[in-house]
């Protein structure tokens, strides 16, 4: 899953409007400025990431990952593609009525159930387990979340 760092914070991209940035990388070679873009985000009035565009090296394109959020500002729905337009996978999020996420959903290119993860939340909001079963309902892991307060 890819992972968004920017060198602005979403409340300065939505008070100042941005709507897209692009990250270009200046490499010293022999003495010679290379420059490539990197990646390209486009953001959603939030200052949510709603498209990410990798570039390798050349400057060509890598893949991308468009992202979907609800009303609420929940990321819903998380989609790869590779770099001729194909899906590489898809996330689908689902929150419960506390806001919580609680489920995790995984697909492959051709949006053939991958695995389930069902996270546990406590009476203070707090995900205790984190569930994973495999396409055919199978517990394939549980992960413990252990407090320390």
């Amino acid at each position: 899953m890819p992972f968004c760092l920017l060198a602005q914070s979403k409340k300065d991209i939505r008070k100042n409007g941005v709507k897209g940035i692009t990250e270009v990388v200046v490499e010293y070679e022999n003495g010679k400025e290379v420059s490539h873009n990197d990646v390209t985000k486009k953001f959603d009035k939030e200052g949510e990431v709603i498209l990410e565009v990798n570039y390798d090296k050349n400057g060509a394109l890598k893949d991308k990952t468009a992202t979907k959020f609800n009303k609420d500002g929940d990321k819903i729905e998380e989609a790869t593609f590779d770099a001729t337009g194909k899906q590489i996978n898809r996330f689908v999020y689902k929150y419960n009525a506390d806001g919580e996420k609680s489920e995790e959903i995984k697909y492959d290119a051709k949006n053939v159930l991958i695995s389930r993860s069902v996270y546990v939340i406590n009476a203070k909001g707090l995900k205790t387990e984190k569930k994973t079963y495999d396409a055919k309902g199978k517990l394939i892991q549980t992960k413990k979340y252990i407090y320390e307060f």
